[in-house]
């Protein structure tokens, strides 16, 4: 899959109106899963990240605890189509659903129809949960002017606007343009639906068959079917893009993985604390390295009790496996750090100006006369990497 970066917000698409000057008050922002889970957290929603899902085969989900995907964010290059698929009541169904009445913000609509209706599972915090109540008896395109005109939102939104010393005007609309659509899937009361800002409301595409991830399944073969539809109609129209390539993207809302592999080490801890204890009440010599209150104990671990009834060794056996299970743990703690860390940087880049330090950098190569050798390099270099991606792509 060729997944769009920049400039994927929703534009070229939806004529201008009498909302088009609030439309221009929100800046087109960068699909990315860092991205996404910064502009989460700013809004005020706790414990989520975006995790890009790369392989659309069966059993692409079964990695993932299915209670802990909130929901699927699907970006596509959107074509001007007739969809004979019906839709239904958002309210009547107890969906929140709101329809996309301004452009560039179909990102952040996407996400928040996620977040909305992911019920007493998350966190949403004050501002998206006061936005809940406040919209509850609102229609959909009410939902969407609501949208448009929440000041935390937008600012969250609008934090990720590309910087420049520059203002680039572009025609809006202008020919060969492509648009960029994101739409969310979701499973609610046992049925998957998809939410699309430019419907008249939610889509319902099945009822969640019984077993693991079965819900998110059920969405990736709808995905699937998309992007398999729209291949051959490109195929066959002979459309696709100048490199020939499909663009998609999905994304999964989960948890925040950080939490989840840190509250596993602290059930660990908690388990290790308690069997080393019973091996000290046994006349054991053992070092209790785990300084924590068992009072905050999860419910799920064995009781003092229960571990008075085991032999040593394998009291000895407990100790042994939980701190190999807290290392491997803690790999996996570290790995999410830097992933986040990464993160964090590539945030900064996108909120920091760089054209000054370009054209001073091209200043002081001009003077010294490596300007013009420097860009005959990047030429080179570039024209490699593309020929690496079309040779990978085969």
């Amino acid at each position: 899959l060729k997944l769009p970066r920049k400039g994927s917000g929703f534009h070229s698409v939806v004529g201008r109106s009498p909302v088009a000057a609030m439309s221009d008050d929100w800046c087109t922002i960068e699909s990315d899963p860092g991205v996404f889970s910064q502009l989460c957290e700013e809004i005020g929603v706790k414990g989520v990240q975006f995790e890009e899902i790369y392989d659309l085969e069966p059993g692409a989900f079964m990695t993932y605890d299915a209670s802990r995907i909130y929901g699927l964010v699907f970006l596509f290059k959107w074509q001007q189509e007739e969809d004979t698929r019906q839709t239904i009541e958002a309210d009547d169904n107890g969906i929140f659903f709101a329809q996309q009445v301004i452009q560039n913000a179909c990102a952040t609509q996407a996400i928040l129809s996620i977040l909305m209706n992911a019920g007493d599972k998350l966190e949403l915090g004050p501002h998206l949960k006061e936005f809940k109540e406040f919209t509850a008896a609102l229609d959909p395109q009410m939902k969407g002017l609501a949208v448009s005109n929440s000041e935390p939102i937008r600012k969250a939104h609008n934090s990720f606007r590309q910087q420049s010393s520059f203002e680039i005007v572009q025609e809006r609309a202008s020919k060969g343009d492509d648009a960029f659509h994101f739409i969310g899937y979701i499973c609610h009361e046992g049925k998957v639906y998809e939410l699309d800002g430019l419907k008249n409301g939610p889509i319902l595409i099945g009822h969640a068959p019984p077993g693991d991830c079965a819900w998110a399944e059920k969405a990736r073969e709808e995905v699937k079917r998309r992007i398999e539809s729209y291949a051959q109609k490109a195929a066959a129209g002979g459309e696709e893009g100048e490199s020939g390539e499909l663009r998609f993207q999905l994304m999964a809302v989960v948890n925040n993985k950080c939490l989840e592999v840190e509250k596993k080490v602290e059930r660990e801890r908690y388990l290790r604390q308690r069997a080393n204890i019973s091996l000290v009440s046994r006349g054991e010599d053992v070092e209790l390295a785990d300084e924590i209150d068992d009072d905050d104990a999860p419910g799920d671990i064995p009781t003092f009790e229960d571990l008075s009834g085991k032999e040593v060794a394998e009291l000895q056996g407990i100790v042994a496996k939980c701190t190999a299970v807290i290392a491997e743990l803690d790999g996996q703690l570290q790995g999410e750090k830097k992933k986040r860390q990464k993160w964090e940087k590539e945030n900064a880049l996108r909120r920091s100006d760089l054209v000054p330090l370009a054209l001073c950098a091209m200043r002081h190569l001009a003077a010294k006369g490596l300007l013009m050798p420097a860009l005959e390099k990047g030429k080179t270099e570039h024209l490699k990497r593309v020929e690496a991606k079309k040779a990978v792509s085969q």
